[in-house]
């Protein structure tokens, strides 16, 4: 019997066809590869500086200059709560890694209240962190930006908490948990 000229395009096209089809399956049995991910790429994390009240548009204002010169994106603001400066970062891992020294090295620059640590005088919580495993913040810009104190943005947990959350258990849930 003589064979169709197109039949072994047609097996080819064939095989070809059930590859594609197949092909999401084996990149997934595999996994995704390193650096591919938004979270090998990025960092995202919430913190609360807490200087003395002299110093809050100045450090405000090196905290935007710093975020800009990194090409992060974020926020801060005053929050009354404990007289601090709170905000987001989103920033490359790099970035955000250089981001989060400086905001240490500023805590550590402020002189702080005697609260925590009597025994040496300053407060030994001047920064908290809070990484986000998804890399996501709350308020997005396009820029880094000081956001008005008159905004709401506390969150339920710490840092940041909101004042209505203090007394609640530890196991609620909101939609601003991050």
């Amino acid at each position: 019997m003589k064979q169709h000229r197109y039949a072994k395009h047609h097996s080819v096209l064939r095989t070809c066809l059930i590859l594609l089809l197949f092909q999401p399956a084996c990149v997934m049995s595999v996994g995704v590869p390193d650096g591919w991910k938004m979270t090998d790429r990025f960092i995202g994390y919430r913190y609360e500086l807490i200087p003395s009240a002299t110093h809050g548009e100045d450090i405000k204002a090196a905290i935007r200059d710093k975020a800009d010169d990194l090409f992060c994106f974020g926020w801060c603001q005053d929050s009354s709560l404990n007289k601090s400066i709170v905000g987001e970062v989103r920033c490359k891992t790099s970035a955000g890694n250089e981001m989060k020294s400086f905001l240490t090295s500023i805590s550590k620059a402020i002189p702080g209240e005697r609260k925590d640590d009597q025994a040496n005088g300053f407060n030994a919580k001047q920064i908290i962190f809070r990484d986000y495993p998804d890399a996501l913040i709350r308020l997005h810009f396009s820029h880094f930006k000081i956001v008005s104190p008159r905004r709401n943005t506390c969150f339920r947990e710490e840092p940041h908490k909101c004042s209505n959350f203090y007394n609640e258990g530890e196991d609620s849930v909101s939609f601003r948990d991050r």
